[in-house]
C-alpha cells in the first residue's frame, strides 16, 4: 500500500526541524504544545477528508481533561466535523476522541446541488439548474485561481456553497428591480455575481483595489456569459473623482468586505444617487458599530433597516445592514 501522506507542523518550542505528521485515523496530540494544537487540527482533518479519511481517533490523554476540553470546543467550531464522542474503552476511553467527519462534496455532485436548492428552497427562492450551473463554474475558478491569486479562505465545498451562494441570496428581496449596483471591493466576485446570476435584470459593477482580482472578475464574467456586467481595477475614491460633477450612476452600493460601516458610507456616499441605498453584509452583531456613527446617519439623512437570517446548514446568523437615503 502507499505511504500515508504527510503534513510538516512546525515546532513553536525549540529549533529542531518541523514535526513530519502521518495522515491516518489516529492523531497522537502528546508530542505537541496546546498552543500548536488548533492550527494542527484544522489542517490534519482537512487532509484526512481530501485522503477519504471519515472517522479519525485525537487521542489527547485523560490527565486534568484540560487538552480533552481544548480538542472538543476546537471541533465543535470545525465545519467539516460531523460528530464526536468519547473513544471506546479499547482504545483509550475518555483519554481519546473519536471524531466523524463529513464526506467530501464535489462541486459537480448532486450533493452539493442539493445543498444550494435545498438551502435556497429554506431561504424562500428557487435556483434553477442553469443558475446552480453558474454557480459550480463560479466555484471552481475559485479555486483554481485561488492557488495564485488570494481570493478566499473558504475552500471547502460545503462552506463556498452557503457562505458564498446562499449568503448572497437575502440581497435578491432589497435591491430594486434593474437597479444599478456597485460592488466595492469585490474580491473572488462575492456578492456581485452570485446575485447577477440570481437576478438577470440588475447592472453591476465590481470593483476592486487589485489588479488580479479584476483579472479574474473579467474571467467568470466572460465564462459564466453575464451580460451588463463589468469589473474595474478602481478604488471607490477613484472613481468618484472620475465622475466629478457626473450625476452619480449607481443607486445601490453593496460591500461584503470587511471594511467598518464609516468607511463603507465614506466610499459610496459620493457614488450614489438620490434615492438610493448602500447595503453592507455583515455577522449577527451590528448594534454597537451602528451606534458608533449614529451622528454621520443623521447627517448623511440616511435611514437604517437591519435584516437578519442565518445560513441554513451551518447555522450561521448573518445581517443585512440597508442604509437608505431619498
Amino acid at each position: 500500500s502507499a505511504p500515508p501522506k504527510i503534513i510538516l507542523m512546525e515546532k513553536h518550542h525549540d529549533d529542531t526541524e518541523p514535526v513530519r505528521v502521518p495522515i491516518q485515523d489516529v492523531l497522537d496530540l502528546h508530542t505537541f504544545l496546546p498552543a500548536e494544537v488548533p492550527g494542527l487540527l484544522e489542517e490534519y482533518l482537512n487532509e484526512c477528508r481530501d485522503t477519504k479519511i471519515y472517522s479519525v481517533r485525537i487521542v489527547h490523554g485523560k490527565g486534568k481533561g484540560f487538552l480533552k476540553n481544548r480538542v472538543r470546543g476546537l471541533l465543535k467550531k470545525l465545519p467539516m466535523v460531523e460528530s464526536f464522542s468519547d473513544a471506546p474503552a479499547s482504545a483509550g476511553g475518555w483519554g481519546a476522541t473519536t471524531v466523524e467527519l463529513k464526506k467530501k462534496v464535489d462541486l459537480d455532485s448532486s450533493g452539493w446541488a442539493e445543498i444550494l436548492t435545498g438551502g435556497a428552497r429554506t431561504m424562500g427562492t428557487h435556483l434553477e439548474p442553469g443558475q446552480i450551473q453558474q454557480f459550480s463554474l463560479h466555484a471552481k475558478e475559485l479555486l483554481a485561481w485561488n492557488r495564485r491569486v488570494n481570493l478566499t479562505a473558504i475552500t471547502d465545498a460545503e462552506e463556498i456553497a452557503e457562505k458564498h451562494f446562499l449568503d448572497t441570496v437575502p440581497l435578491t428581496t432589497v435591491v430594486p428591480e434593474k437597479a444599478m449596483v456597485l460592488d466595492i471591493g469585490s474580491g473572488g466576485g462575492i456578492p456581485g455575481i452570485p446575485l447577477k446570476v440570481l437576478r438577470p435584470d440588475l447592472h453591476i459593477c465590481l470593483i476592486d483595489a487589485s489588479r488580479k482580482k479584476v483579472s479574474f472578475l473579467k474571467h467568470v464574467i466572460r465564462l459564466l456569459g453575464l451580460k451588463d456586467v463589468e469589473a474595474r481595477h478602481i478604488r471607490a475614491e477613484q472613481l468618484a473623482k472620475e465622475l466629478g460633477d457626473k450625476p452619480p450612476p449607481y443607486s445601490v452600493a453593496i460591500s461584503r468586505a470587511a471594511s467598518k460601516l464609516d468607511k463603507l458610507l465614506s466610499q459610496a456616499i459620493p457614488l450614489l444617487r438620490s434615492p438610493g441605498s448602500i447595503i453592507a453584509m455583515k455577522g449577527p452583531s451590528v448594534k454597537s458599530e451602528l451606534q458608533s456613527i449614529r451622528h454621520r446617519i443623521k447627517t448623511e439623512g440616511l435611514s437604517v433597516t437591519t435584516k437578519a437570517y442565518r445560513l441554513p446548514r451551518l447555522g450561521i446568523d448573518r445581517t443585512l445592514v440597508i442604509l437608505s437615503r431619498k
